[in-house]
């Protein structure tokens, strides 16, 4: 009996033990995952003023473009004005490589020779592509160019051309 009497308080104790150890690990358990819900709510509410802070950038963008005294912004503006002009440039070139262009007017992808735009009828400048100084000074050092760009019409044309096969523009 006193056998018995002993194993059964052992089965007590081992039970009170899985019971607070159960117990602790769920709470430990409880607690890792609301912390974890907490610093994903957290990284959420940091996303969200981050989006906030693109927004006021935009909007103090936008004031400087309509001409609005924007302070100590205005540096920051010039700067994205400069990179925009940068990125308008090389998307120019690479519609220009593709025998491709801009219409002046509508914005609307047209072939490099058009004289006018075919969605709405505005007549075409000449594209004047901007390069890069680096790549001027590798050029002028590698080779002489074999072909040039009319000012007046946008026909490229040999270079050794005195006047434009398509608009007769003397070069």
């Amino acid at each position: 009996m006193e056998f018995m009497k002993k194993m059964d308080e052992f089965s007590k104790k081992v039970g009170r033990t899985a019971t607070d150890t159960y117990n602790t690990v769920a709470d430990k358990s409880g607690k890792l995952i609301e912390e974890a819900k907490l610093k994903m709510a957290v990284n959420d509410k940091h996303e969200e003023i981050e989006d906030f802070y693109i927004v006021m950038g935009k909007t103090v963008y936008e004031q400087y473009k309509e001409k609005n005294d924007v302070g100590e912004f205005a540096k920051v503006c010039k700067k994205i004005d400069k990179l925009n002009s940068e990125i308008n440039e090389m998307e120019k070139k690479i519609l220009f490589n593709k025998n491709l262009r801009k219409c002046d007017n509508c914005g609307e992808i047209i072939s490099l020779d058009s004289t006018f735009c075919e969605n709405c009828g505005k007549k075409q400048k000449p594209v004047k592509i901007k390069e890069d100084k680096k790549e001027l000074k590798d050029k002028d050092e590698k080779e002489e160019p074999k072909e040039k760009v009319c000012p007046q019409c946008g026909l490229v044309c040999d270079y050794k051309s005195k006047f434009c096969s398509k608009c007769g523009y003397k070069f």
